[in-house]
């Protein structure tokens, strides 16, 4: 699957299993939903839909954490990185993607972000997602 086909399935199901976050999403660069466990606690998710970018899935890392053994590529963004680098102005700036600072759980938390390279992975986190 190109990987333009795969962001567009990718979406197509987390409009299935999951709402349109209160945020909105970014226009052509995010997508932002929340997922209900099977607890009711609402899930913040990010997906990264832009043309330039990889089809990546942010979440909370408390929730992710039991995906980070899956085999699922990832990557930690630690809340202590934000505001670590200075744009060349002196100011500190945000360390993320900016569909991220709207969102409650996510803007200044510890994150994973999953490089998704298969629907197939998408269902998985879903379905363990769910379970918590």
């Amino acid at each position: 699957m190109l990987r333009d086909e795969l962001k567009d399935a990718i979406l197509e199901r987390l409009g299935e299993v999951a709402v349109e976050h209160p945020a909105g999403h970014q226009g052509k660069l995010a997508a932002r939903f929340i997922l209900r466990s099977a607890s009711g606690e609402g899930i913040e998710l990010m997906f990264e839909k832009g043309p330039a970018s990889a089809p990546n899935l942010w979440m909370h890392r408390k929730y992710a954490e039991p995906l980070m053994t899956s085999g699922i590529d990832h990557r930690v963004s630690p809340a202590r990185a934000l505001y670590a680098v200075p744009n060349n102005l002196g100011k500190k700036i945000y360390g993320r993607h900016t569909g991220l600072r709207p969102m409650h759980q996510l803007a200044d938390s510890d994150l994973v972000c999953f490089k998704l390279k298969a629907l197939a992975e998408l269902e998985v986190m879903v379905e363990v997602l769910r379970q918590h």
